[in-house]
C-alpha cells in the first residue's frame, strides 16, 4: 500500500500542491491570531500527503521526496504570507498587500525585524516536519 513505485508522480505532485494550498490557508488563518501552531504544520503536511496519495494513487520513496520539497517551499511561502498580512495591516493602507508581500524582506530590514522572520521560519520548519514525520509514522509509512 505505502512506498510502492507504481504511483503517478505528476498527478501526485499536483495533488500535493493543491493540498499544500489548503494547508497554507489554515496556517495563515492561525497566523492572523499571531500564532504559529502545531495545527498549521500538521494541516500542511496532511494536505500535502493526502493530495499526493489521492491523486498519485499511492506513495513511493520518490513521492516522499517530492512531498518534502513541496512542504519546505510551502512553509516558506506561508511564513512570508503571514508577515505580508501583518505588515499590510500595520501599514494601514500605505502599501497594498501585494506590495507588502513583494517587499517583505526590505520592510523587515527597515524595521530591524529580519531575525524574527527567520526565527519564525525555522520554528515553522521544525513544527511542520515534526508533525509530518509523526503523521507518516502513525499512517504506517515508516516502520518503527
Amino acid at each position: 500500500m505505502f512506498l510502492d513505485n507504481d504511483d503517478d508522480k505528476v498527478k501526485g505532485a499536483v495533488g500535493a500542491v493543491i493540498g499544500a494550498l489548503a494547508g497554507i490557508g489554515i496556517w495563515c488563518l492561525i497566523g492572523l491570531f499571531g500564532k504559529i501552531a502545531f495545527v498549521g504544520g500538521f494541516a500542511l503536511c496532511l494536505g500535502v500527503f493526502g493530495g499526493y496519495y489521492l491523486l498519485g494513487n499511492g506513495l513511493s520513496k520518490t513521492g516522499l521526496i517530492i512531498m518534502v520539497g513541496i512542504i519546505l517551499i510551502s512553509v516558506y511561502f506561508a511564513t512570508r504570507l503571514n508577515y505580508a498580512i501583518a505588515l499590510s495591516r500595520a501599514m494601514d493602507g500605505e502599501l497594498s498587500f501585494g506590495e507588502c508581500y513583494s517587499k517583505v524582506m526590505k520592510l523587515l530590514k527597515a524595521i530591524n525585524e529580519t531575525g524574527a522572520f527567520y526565527k519564525d521560519l525555522t520554528l515553522g520548519y521544525l513544527v511542520t516536519l515534526g508533525g509530518g514525520a509523526g503523521l507518516l509514522y502513525k499512517l504506517g509509512v515508516f516502520e518503527g
